[in-house]
């Protein structure tokens, strides 16, 4: 084998964090800019000590940590709304309503974690290689949005305006498909 063969197919198999596409119901990946990558965390140790040494165990916890993505906002009068626009109307159909919207004598809109898991639906993030075929796949389980950040406004910089959501999850999945096709899920 050539060593140009060997360094392409090398430089084609590295990973690249630009490669990606984050799926959610109703949200466009394409105006996804960034996305963390599910993190588990295995509790603090505790710790036992038995006459002058200490020893370390695990307190036997896992904690998955949140996911925060970015989206990219676009102002399109052509459009029928904004990114911003549509994830407010996401919550505000489910369980929120602004103080003056609040008819009397109709209950308040109650949220739940079934329905903020409805509103947003499945959560995959896939990362793909340079021919676009996708080689490994976070599954979220049970996610809802946590938090949304709205970018602030200002006159200097030049970088785009978005909205970083927080996703929290009971836990995630991680499915690795090789070019065979071959599945492992973790």
């Amino acid at each position: 084998m050539s060593d140009t063969n060997y360094t392409d197919r090398v430089r084609k198999s590295l990973q690249s964090n630009f490669r990606f596409i984050l799926r959610i119901n109703d949200i466009p990946f394409a105006m996804v800019s960034e996305v963390s990558r599910p993190t588990p965390s295995f509790g603090s140790p505790k710790e036992y000590q038995l006459l002058n040494w200490k020893f370390k165990q695990p307190s036997g916890v896992v904690t998955w940590n949140d996911v925060t993505f970015r989206l990219v906002e676009s102002f399109d009068s052509l459009q029928e709304d904004t990114i911003a626009g549509k994830i407010l109307n996401t919550y505000k159909k489910l369980s929120y309503d602004n103080p003056d919207r609040v008819s009397p004598g109709v209950k308040p809109k109650d949220m739940n974690k079934k329905q903020l898991i409805e509103s947003i639906g499945t959560v995959k993030i896939e990362t793909i290689d340079p021919d676009g075929v996708v080689y490994e796949t976070w599954k979220l389980y049970n996610a809802f949005v946590s938090k949304i950040s709205f970018d602030g406004l200002k006159y200097s910089g030049a970088s785009l305006i978005g909205a970083s959501l927080t996703l929290t999850y009971d836990w995630a999945d991680l499915t690795y498909t090789n070019s065979a096709g071959r599945e492992k899920t973790y």
